[in-house]
């Protein structure tokens, strides 16, 4: 099975080790020596008032490709919520 990285940023990608989605693939990362997938960049969400940074997948721990998932071990927790903070915009 044939996939681009357009149609593989569309699937969901699921834990195995929890069963819980991590989330949506926003990026890949290739080796440009050799050609190899090295990463995948997963959203995990988080809105539009706190964002979260993205989650490093590595190759080797990508279990299976599927037609809509991807499912995946060791997924690493995600990073803590960055940036600015918008104190008094809401009151508080």
């Amino acid at each position: 099975m044939l996939c681009t990285v357009t149609e593989l940023c569309r699937k969901d990608v699921i834990n195995v080790d929890t069963a819980d989605r991590v989330g949506f693939i926003t990026d890949v990362e290739f080796d440009m020596a050799t050609g190899e997938l090295v990463h995948l960049l997963v959203s995990p969400g988080g809105g539009f008032f706190r964002p979260r940074p993205p989650v490093k997948i590595c190759r080797k721990d990508i279990c299976k490709i599927g037609e809509q998932t991807v499912l995946v071990k060791n997924v690493p927790p995600p990073p803590p919520p960055g940036g600015r903070k918008l104190a008094g915009l809401f009151g508080k």
